[in-house]
């Protein structure tokens, strides 16, 4: 895959990650834009590895389960779901664990 391909496809996740941080927090700061543009790139080459060399099958489930893993640990999963099943937690990790799995289908789109 070339730098050119990459940072095309970092751009549009790079883009996902600051537009649902700012929704999600009516802010948006250059630290948050930073943080967005550093996990779209470790994302993008999680995700070129992923399509470079395993195939194309069965990336929903690796974003997804990626997704799981950030949110979980940005939130407190267990937290979230011992305290409550409907509280404001949950909703931000399963928004979080969409927000990776959209990010996923960009990837799909843009690397293969």
């Amino acid at each position: 895959m070339s730098t050119a391909t990459l940072v095309f496809a970092i751009l549009p996740v790079a883009a996902l990650f600051a537009g649902s941080y700012f929704l999600m927090h009516r802010q948006l700061n250059k630290r948050a834009l930073l943080v967005a543009l550093g996990e779209a790139v470790v994302l993008t080459l999680l995700a070129a590895l992923w399509f470079g060399s395993l195939g194309h099958g069965g990336w929903v489930l690796v974003f997804g389960l990626v997704g799981v893993l950030v949110s979980g640990a940005e939130r407190g999963l267990r937290f979230a779901l011992l305290r409550s099943a409907k509280g404001p937690e949950l909703t931000e990790f399963l928004i979080g664990v969409a927000r990776y799995l959209a990010a996923g289908a960009l990837l799909s789109w843009r690397l293969t």
